[in-house]
This record gives C-alpha cells, structure tokens and sequence, in this order.
C-alpha cells in the first residue's frame, strides 16, 4: 500500500507535492496482507500458485468474481480435493454474464445456504453496460456497495497472456479506476507480473530482494500519451531528456540496480515487474 513521504525537492516540477511509497512484497509472495485489500478474479485460467492463490482469495476484504471468473473460481475448486472447504465463496458476482455459464451460477449461488457457510450477504449484481467492461464495472459495483470506504487495494488476477485487446481493456481499466476509486490502488497480477499505474509525481518501489538479486524484469511503457521520466535504481536508468512514447523509445527488459526504484513521471507510465525467474 503507498504511503505519503514528503519531499523537500522534486525534480523537474513534478506536480505532486509528496511522493507514494510504494510496497508490492506482500502482492507478490502473499505474506503480511493487510485487510483492506479486495480480491477481483476476471475470466481468465488461475495459473497462480494454488496456496498463493487461496491466501489471497480467503484474506481479503471483498472477493468479486467477474462474470467468466465465476467459472474458474468453480473450475478451481472443483479441481482441489475438498477445495469447497478452503476457499471462501465470492461476495460479488458481477458482470452481463454473457460468459459465467449456468453451472458455474447455480454452484455459487447454493453456497449461501451450504451448511457450515454464513456468507448470506452474497450479492450477483447484473450489469449489463456494454460501454464499459466487466472489470471497469466491477470496480463501479464496489463502490456502489460501500467497499471504497474499506479497501485500499484491489488486486485484479487475470493472465496477461491471450488475446491481446483483453489486456489493453484491462490497462485502460487502470486509468479509469482513479476517477471510480479515488483512494483505493489497483493493480493487475498474473502468474508472472504485477503491475500498475503511476500517476505524474514522484514514487518510491521497494523491490523484494529475490527480485533485486535475480535481477528479474521490470518496464515503464506510456500507454495513450507520452510522459518524461527520471529514474533511480535501474540498470538502465532514465535521464529524462527523452519522452517515453510509443514511435520513439519504451523501457521494457530493465532489470535493478537496487532494491529501491525512484521514479519521476510528468505523466501517467504503466509499471510492470516480473515475480518469478522463468520470465528472464
């Protein structure tokens, strides 16, 4: 979760008057959650760690299945010995439901009256705005259930492999969700990254040390419009005297320098770093 730290000085006039420090440790290897983070599962394959998975799903605050997703969290469960037991049932199940099959609905809505479950406030929210995507709306039904006050992270899981226009919706969903969340961080986890948004100021990213040794991947790619960014603690660091934008230069394929990444944006970048060694 990012904290305020005030800065005496900002490089080149930064807007923001003080930076976010940001700790993704705890998003990455799920130990020392706090309990204001809100699970969003999207209709994707879960090719997370299942104990990774399952601490994340139970510890958190609210647990929404997004239309297709309530078909893998079944799958999931289905698939685990006893998985009905270890996992919690979904508070929320949301979306138009062109995806989540009949199935998948009838399972999640039993579990309401399932002996030893006392999830009786379970909710399925119908939404069937199609200018808006699952994701973007399931951030919508958070907040018109009252969780924007509770939460301080949402961590959406979805694969960030497939088809290609899927994970843009997804990215874009990152910059729509500051006008529908405005004090909750979202960000999206796949078996093999983590990523968000960072909005124009200066950030501080602890980065867990196996990442730093490993020297594992990390990128900072300006998506809609350009954006100059300085840099501390990568290998490839950023001066700044060039913009990031697409037909000019991205910086994907760094690495670290350090265990603690600064970075000055005058516009909004997308951060991803990678979470296990396979990906180098």
């Amino acid at each position: 979760m990012p904290n305020d730290d005030t800065l005496d000085d900002i490089p080149n006039g930064a807007a923001a008057a003080k930076a976010q420090k940001w700790m993704p440790t705890s998003l990455i290897d799920g130990h020392g959650l706090d309990d204001g983070l809100g699970i969003v599962l999207l209709n994707r394959p879960i090719l997370l760690d299942k104990q990774y998975f399952s601490t994340l799903w139970n510890g958190a605050k609210v647990r929404v299945a997004v239309d297709g997703g309530t078909n893998r969290w079944v799958d999931f469960v289905k698939g685990n010995i006893n998985g009905e037991h270890l996992l919690k049932p979904p508070d929320l199940v949301t979306g138009d439901f062109d995806s989540c099959n009949q199935e998948a609905m009838e399972y999640v809505e039993q579990l309401k009256c399932t002996k030893g479950f006392l999830y009786l406030t379970q909710q399925i929210v119908h939404t069937p705005d199609q200018n808006a995507t699952d994701f973007t709306k399931s951030l919508k039904v958070l907040k018109s259930h009252g969780y924007d006050k509770q939460l301080t992270r949402v961590l959406a899981l979805c694969e960030s492999s497939g088809r290609l226009d899927q994970i843009m919706a997804n990215i874009n969903t990152l910059y729509l969700a500051k006008s529908i969340l405005p004090d909750v961080d979202v960000f999206l986890r796949s078996s093999n990254s983590l990523s968000w948004l960072l909005r124009p100021g200066e950030h501080s990213i602890d980065i867990p040390q196996r990442l730093a040794t490993e020297r594992i991947w990390c990128s900072l790619v300006p998506i809609g419009q350009g954006c100059r960014c300085t840099t501390e603690g990568l290998k490839w660091n950023l001066d700044g005297s060039r913009s990031l934008q697409f037909g000019s230069i991205v910086s994907t394929s760094n690495t670290y320098a350090s265990n603690r990444v600064r970075i000055t944006t005058d516009g909004p970048v997308l951060w991803s770093m990678g979470t296990t060694p396979k990906d180098m």
